[in-house]
């Protein structure tokens, strides 16, 4: 029986029985990553719910809500955090200065950036005030 621990008793990797000697150097990671091997590591145990969810900072909730901007208050579909809002609109608005209102509670917020999605642009926004926006989440969760 060989020692485990010595050097006699193991063999290097590069030492593999081939019949060639390009196929003797083969990596199993090179073939991973030109696609001759599958991916033992895809796909991953556990995918999050919704998108980047394991990533925020604070849970989302989807909602219709009213939104005020340039005097006009105006209803959307969008979701709300604690920390901001996202909304969609028929108009891009980038860098404006809106505010959000469910259940007659109000919070101002500061639209960061602007993305296509589908024919409306989604807005994605930070609200101003931090205890404002904490005040609107808690009207929303209730």
């Amino acid at each position: 029986m060989d020692d485990a621990f010595s050097k006699s008793g193991s063999s290097p990797v590069t030492a593999r029985k081939a019949h060639s000697e390009s196929k003797r150097r083969f990596s199993p990671s090179y073939g991973v990553h030109k696609g001759y091997i599958k991916d033992p590591n895809w796909p991953p145990a556990h995918f999050p719910e919704e998108g980047m969810a394991a990533a925020r900072r604070y849970r989302r909730v989807e909602i219709r809500f009213d939104l005020e901007l340039a005097g006009e208050v105006k209803s959307v579909l969008g979701d709300i955090s604690a920390g901001g809002a996202m909304f969609l609109f028929n108009e891009s608005q980038p860098g404006a200065e809106v505010a959000v209102i469910v259940k007659g509670v109000r919070a101002r917020a500061k639209v960061l950036s602007v993305s296509p999605k589908g024919a409306l642009f989604a807005h994605h926004c930070q609200f101003v005030d931090a205890p404002e926006g904490r005040a609107l989440f808690e009207a929303v969760s209730s």
